[in-house]
């Protein structure tokens, strides 16, 4: 018979399993004892973990408290938040500010002609042309650029008209000439009529009077006047100002050439020049940022064999040889800077450079066709009453002097802009039934004008060509352009059509014009090349390698390809039709012939571009729907251009689009500094600072930035309550409760006295060297009654108040500062090898360890006990069970009286046997 299988013996009847495990259990009581050192020991080791998280949050605390930053919040103050108010960054320029808010920005809106049926009148079939950016052949001249980039002082001046009238003209929140013209023309006072000449105002007087001077003379010690170049006293009609809209040593290079700047090589040189002896050298310019640091550059290479200077006419530059000699210069390399500074060609003498700034409010020829100029020659003209004229456009420098060319060529046309601003427009001034003849004479100027034909009497007025302004250039800044949204950090990645491929990475901060893309991708060498397109209005891909593929460009991280207009509106990647990706701020809607308001509004908007379509209804006459046109975006940068080509939509201004400005300074200095920005929020005129206008102002708005003492504070209290929540606990832990002799977890554990023992030691430290303050009560933080911690926010403002350097020293300084003191002493208590704590919890895990190994040979003994005695009580009932069978046996021998199971004698028959 084998080992027992149940509880109970088959023979004894005997519970065994009932006597084993009673038998085990009491041998357990070790392990018993030994599960609930180890569950304690757990709970201590769960208690010095909350503390040591505890701890942790509470260095966090002390090393904020080491960190200069902590102590270079600032927080700002304005005279007048209706106006303007101003959030600071951690580290901003403390100081107090004066602002004056000239204008607030605006979106421009334009508005079509009217028509009967936004459904149903056709507005006739063309092109329209929608350009967002520039695009127009005027302009508008801030006075920061005029008199040799010295602009224009700020104040006050008089107006006297002849009839002995007189008007205060206050020009202090002026931004540009235009807002000087409209000051003076909107004043009541005068009869005085302003208007903006080639190179300066003009003044004209409209009283009829010839009693007085027309006289014009600044007030107080005001300069204004005079900057306008319109100082004096005439006894005539008109004072004409002197020329303003001259270049000089402070004129910045991003100003000229209509804000094209200049194209260097970037790195060596960018000039070479031949003096007339024979000698030559160069010049690199590549970090010149004004026109006087070209002429100190040219000046220094040449060692005074070649003179540079400003021009007589204030216009350009001048080079001049030393010996009287010529003088050559040219471009070196990739550098277009002799070209862009005028001065590219050879000087007998001297060399006169071209000019670098337009009329006033005009645009350079150069600027034109995408920074192409235009070919140069004679037109000639021929009204619709017969007359004829020839206008000589060969020495043209500038869009005005086109006009004024037309203008003067003796027969009945009238030149001005066309109705989209982008080009010339002719008007027949006669009235004659004959017809308007242009034609070119020796070059295909009137051609590249779009004016050249022969026209009836049913076209009112030449509509010239697009002449393409380049107002996007290799200079112009990544953060003006996308509608003065700007351009995205991110990654896009280009790939050729031989399938090489190369990412652009904008994130960094070496991207700042469009030229530092264009550079970047073409050093990549992947068949692809980078440049400014045709009409100066967009960066342009093109393919070279000739591979079987597509050129690609896709956004990889960000939007900055779209954002560059390589990548369409709602998509990742746009694949080239051809070998070119054209990322022009240019687009074209085809208008058909049954095209409808409805329809055009629809094909705009579906552009996702520049303007916004909507159809109104002025309510006036029969013709009361007009399409009304917004800009999507705030500012000059994203006012558009919209040319209706031969449809019947020509538009005009209900909003023109400006620029914020805010001068710092305000009207009490004479020269403030002009900040303008795309939106009622400019960033850094201070540094740290982001000031959001509210308001225009008419007096100055005081902007206090002052170091704010709040995350100090805020640490100081976080401090104290961390400090004070462990020193609880502690207290808690280690406590013994006499009352019912309750032993705290931790009692009597040296551990948990280090903890409190190190904390209060913090508070013995003083920091020399520190300043006024050099303990923690000197700012609010002390011990009271119970061991606690108390903070004195008063008193802590009030020392910042008082000295806050003395505040950061006292905390931040490297080795003694409380801030240290706090983290080295929390150090000791929890850092992960040394600290208290966690050697604290290492010694339970260890001590945790021997009481599982005990366990486990306690688990080990009582199994084979455990097997030891089922194996015993097994045989005990194999032996009974033998004894029961021999038992049985016996009784089955015959005569054998066998005991009767009850006890009763049984008697046998047969014949008994005698002994021997």
């Amino acid at each position: 018979m084998g080992r027992i299988s149940t509880t109970t013996g088959l023979i004894s009847g005997i519970n065994t399993g009932s006597i084993i495990d009673q038998l085990i259990a009491l041998d357990s009581r070790p392990k018993t004892q030994l599960q609930t050192r180890i569950t304690t020991a757990n709970q201590q080791k769960d208690a010095y973990n909350g503390l040591l998280s505890q701890l942790k949050d509470l260095k966090t605390v002390g090393t904020t408290l080491t960190t200069p930053s902590t102590f270079q919040a600032a927080a700002t103050t304005s005279s007048d938040e209706k106006v303007l108010t101003a959030t600071a960054a951690s580290g901003a320029a403390v100081g107090t500010f004066q602002f004056q808010v000239a204008r607030l920005v605006s979106a421009q809106q334009a508005v079509t002609g009217g028509f009967a049926d936004p459904n149903q009148t056709k507005v006739g079939a063309g092109t329209i042309t929608l350009s967002q950016g520039g695009g127009e052949i005027a302009t508008q001249t801030n006075l920061t650029a005029l008199n040799g980039g010295n602009g224009v002082r700020r104040g006050v001046f008089r107006i006297t008209d002849r009839s002995g009238h007189s008007a205060a003209i206050d020009i202090s929140a002026a931004v540009t000439l235009d807002d000087v013209v409209r000051k003076i023309n909107t004043s009541l006072e005068v009869s005085v009529k302003a208007t903006i000449g080639k190179s300066g105002l003009v003044l004209t007087d409209v009283t009829g009077q010839t009693t007085n001077n027309l006289t014009v003379l600044d007030l107080g010690d005001g300069q204004a006047a005079a900057d306008l170049g319109i100082i004096g006293s005439v006894a005539a009609n008109a004072i004409t100002g002197k020329a303003v809209n001259t270049v000089g040593r402070a004129t910045a290079l991003a100003q000229i050439n209509d804000g094209r700047g200049i194209r260097t090589a970037g790195t060596g040189a960018d000039l070479h020049i031949v003096a007339g002896d024979g000698s030559n050298f160069d010049v690199t310019l590549a970090t010149a940022k004004t026109l006087g640091q070209v002429i100190d550059a040219i000046n220094t290479a040449s060692a005074g064999k070649v003179t540079a200077d400003v021009a007589p006419g204030g216009n350009g530059l001048r080079l001049t040889d030393a010996g009287g000699g010529g003088v050559t210069v040219a471009s070196v390399g990739t550098s277009k800077a002799a070209e862009d500074l005028g001065i590219a060609g050879a000087g007998s003498g001297s060399l006169i450079g071209t000019s670098l700034v337009a009329s006033l409010d005009s645009t350079l020829i150069s600027s034109l066709r995408g920074g192409t100029g235009l070919p140069l020659g004679r037109v000639s003209v021929t009204d619709r009453s017969g007359a004829s004229g020839i206008v000589d456009l060969s020495t043209a420098k500038n869009v005005q002097d086109i006009i004024d060319s037309f203008n003067g060529a003796g027969v009945g046309i009238k030149a001005s802009l066309n109705a989209a601003g982008n080009g010339i427009a002719l008007a027949d001034t006669t009235g004659g039934a004959g017809l308007l003849q242009v034609s070119d004479v020796d070059s295909t100027t009137a051609a590249v004008l779009g004016l050249a034909g022969i026209y009836a009497t049913s076209i009112t007025t030449l509509n010239g060509a697009n002449l393409h302004r380049q107002y996007i250039s290799a200079n112009t800044a990544l953060k003006d352009i996308n509608g003065g949204k700007g351009v995205g950090t991110g990654k896009f990645r280009i790939t050729g059509s031989n399938g090489q491929q190369s990412e652009i990475d904008l994130s960094s901060g070496n991207f700042i014009t469009l030229g530092d893309v264009i550079s970047t991708i073409n050093v990549r060498g992947i068949g692809v090349t980078a440049s400014i397109n045709a009409n100066g209005n967009g960066l342009l891909l093109t393919d070279t390698a000739g591979g079987a593929g597509k050129l690609k460009v896709e956004n990889t991280n960000g939007t900055p390809a779209s954002d560059l207009n390589l990548v369409a509106p709602g998509t990742t990647s746009t694949t080239g039709t051809g070998t070119t990706i054209d990322g022009a701020f240019e687009k074209t809607v085809t208008v058909d012939a049954n095209d409808t308001l409805q329809t055009v509004q629809k094909k705009i908007n579906d552009l996702g571009f520049a303007v916004t379509a909507s159809v109104i209804n002025d309510g006036s006459g029969a013709t009361p729907y007009r399409l009304s046109l917004s800009a999507k975006n705030t500012g000059r940068d994203g006012r558009f251009v919209f040319d209706a080509g031969t449809t019947g939509l020509a538009s005009r201004n209900l909003v023109d689009a400006q620029d914020a400005a805010v001068f710092l300074g305000g009207s009490g200095s004479a020269q403030p500094l002009l900040v303008t920005s795309s939106t009622n929020q400019v960033t850094n005129i201070i540094k740290g600072v982001t000031v959001d206008l509210h308001n225009v102002s008419s007096d100055p708005v005081t902007l206090t930035v002052a170091r704010d003492g709040t995350p100090v504070s805020d640490g100081l209290k976080k401090f104290v309550d961390g400090f004070n929540a462990i020193v609880d606990k502690v207290t808690t832990l280690t406590k013994f409760d006499t009352k019912t002799n309750a032993k705290g977890l931790l009692l009597g554990e040296s551990a948990a006295d280090s903890i409190t023992n190190d904390l209060y030691a913090i508070f013995n430290g003083v920091v020399k060297n520190a300043g006024r303050f050099k303990i923690f009560s000197d700012v609010g933080v002390t011990v009271t009654d119970g061991a606690k911690l108390q903070f004195d926010k008063d008193k802590f403002n009030g020392a910042y108040a008082t000295d806050p350097d003395a505040v950061k020293s006292l905390f931040s300084q490297v080795t003694t500062g409380l801030g240290t003191l706090i983290t080295n002493q929390i150090n000791k208590l929890a850092d992960p090898v040394s600290g208290v704590i966690p050697r604290e919890t290492q010694t339970i895990d260890t001590r945790t360890k021997d009481f599982q190994d005990r366990i486990t040979q306690l688990d080990t003994l009582l199994t084979a006990k455990r097997t030891r005695l089922e194996q015993q009580f097994a045989n005990m009932e194999t032996v009974l069970a033998g004894l029961q069978s021999q038992q049985a046996a016996l009784g089955s021998l015959t005569g054998i009286t066998t005991p009767a199971a009850s006890g009763n004698t049984s008697k046998t028959t047969g014949t008994t046997s005698s002994s021997n």
